[in-house]
């Protein structure tokens, strides 16, 4: 059979793809299929054709798979926050787990590796301490919500979804969203264009943290003469929620749609919220920033932190060496464990939140760097030869010269942790030359979507 553009293919979905798209084989070719769950029987659309592989949109469900479940949201299969609602989540797992099994062995050349079980998220539903609802004017009217899902096939930036639900964040930061939605359209102030560069509304960034406190972040252009507008939605908001903690207004001039302030212009209450992570009896507290990072899921980033310090095994001697540590939460977290922590990270921002965060458990055994990993070995080779460095990068993964700095520095221990199964099978290939990977595990901390975390540990080969 030709696999050409609009060709009509009747297949089977065999598992799934990092992203979330099916995957079938006909006559020996992968087809990625949209809409497709493994275990479909489907008629299927062609609507992208390659020499090595083809794309394809569900047009037909002939025999659904023993997994589909109904998708809880009204909104799923237009929004694009969730891919995977109507997968039954032990199969998300398993599905999960094999992503990381496959690009482990596929990308990263690991021939044969210990992969644990998959863990899944302690909470399944209503699991996100941060939301990121996005502005648009569109058709004259103001838009707040999330990015709608595009057809297969298409790329680009989706509308937003005036969503009036959603089942991954808690239901407070849904009703302030609201809230603000309906002052902003009252506002006659509009939304922010990126093509046009004009426009005032960009962002709105809810947190709300399992210590029960809640921080508005509201991201506009610098436009001075509108500032008054968002005070009184501040004061609104603190009128209507007593039990937020903190509103922060910023600006961002770039175009860049990054749901980041570059200032902070206005703020009620506390300048941060506090979050904590629990693992076993390990309880770590940490001052979260308004565009400070920090992992969206905090019973699942206890299970991820649990999983590090399972792979380290510890004995309290080792110093410690933690890369893009951000705001410390790995580090922190880690910290009774070790004799010494050192975190290097390229946000003087975020560090200052790390310093405050070890000041906030009373750890004295922490030391917190500014500084580009960009600089490898350059950077690092003043700092205290550690035991074990740890990796948890962007999406993007570990920089050349960090890899040439890790194998320079040699520590027993590697543990890497990843967004991104083909990122980190990448970061494993740079350092397999001294390096080899004893254990895996996923770890999923975001449920009904497409996205996986994993820890690997390697381990110098002497």
């Amino acid at each position: 059979m030709s696999l050409k553009k609009d060709t009509i293919i009747d297949c089977t979905i065999e598992s799934l793809a990092f992203g979330g798209r099916g995957v079938a084989r006909v006559d020996g070719m992968a087809v990625f299929v949209a809409g497709g769950l493994p275990g479909d029987t489907v008629s299927a659309r062609i609507v992208r054709a390659k020499k090595r592989f083809a794309e394809a949109v569900v047009e037909k469900i002939v025999t659904p798979s023993e997994h589909r479940v109904k998708p809880a949201c009204i909104h799923f299969g237009e929004c694009g926050g969730c891919q995977l609602q109507d997968l039954a989540y032990s199969e998300q797992l398993a599905q999960k787990g094999a992503q990381v099994e496959s690009s482990l062995a596929r990308i990263g050349g690991v021939e044969s590796v210990a992969m644990d079980a998959p863990v899944g998220s302690p909470e399944v539903w209503n699991y996100r301490n941060k939301m990121e609802f996005s502005f648009e004017r569109r058709d004259g009217s103001l838009h707040l919500g999330l990015r709608k899902k595009l057809p297969a096939g298409e790329k680009g930036l989706a509308p937003v979804h005036d969503i009036e639900e959603c089942h991954l964040c808690a239901d407070r930061d849904v009703t302030i969203m609201k809230a603000v939605r309906e002052f902003c359209r009252e506002s006659g102030i509009a939304a922010y264009d990126p093509k046009a560069d004009s426009g005032f509304w960009r962002h709105l960034v809810i947190r709300h943290t399992s210590a029960g406190e809640i921080m508005v972040h509201v991201i506009t252009t610098p436009e001075r003469q509108k500032f008054k507008q968002v005070e009184g939605l501040g004061a609104l908001l603190v009128e209507r929620f007593p039990d937020m903690t903190s509103f922060v207004h910023s600006s961002r001039a770039k175009r860049s749609l990054v749901a980041t302030g570059e200032f902070v212009e206005f703020r009620l209450g506390t300048k941060f919220v506090e979050e904590k992570l629990v693992h076993g009896d390990r309880e770590a507290r940490y001052h979260i920033s308004a565009n400070a990072f920090f992992q969206t899921n905090s019973a699942g980033a206890g299970e991820l932190l649990g999983t590090v310090a399972e792979f380290g095994e510890f004995t309290g001697a080792e110093t410690l060496l933690d890369l893009y540590c951000g705001t410390g939460a790995i580090g922190i977290f880690l910290a009774d464990k070790v004799k010494r922590v050192i975190g290097y990270e390229v946000s003087e921002e975020a560090v200052s939140k790390a310093w405050s965060s070890a000041k906030l458990n009373e750890l004295t055994n922490c030391d917190f760097v500014v500084g580009s990993l960009e600089d490898g070995f350059k950077a690092l080779k003043s700092l205290s030869s550690p035991d074990v460095v740890v990796v948890d990068p962007p999406r993007s993964g570990i920089h050349e010269s960090t890899a040439e700095a890790i194998l320079r520095l040699a520590p027993t221990k590697v543990i890497a942790v990843s967004c991104d199964p083909a990122t980190l099978a990448r970061d494993v290939k740079r350092l397999a030359d001294r390096y080899e990977v004893k254990r895996a595990r996923a770890v999923d901390m975001f449920p009904h979507t497409h996205h996986i975390e994993t820890v690997a540990l390697l381990v110098r080969k002497d």
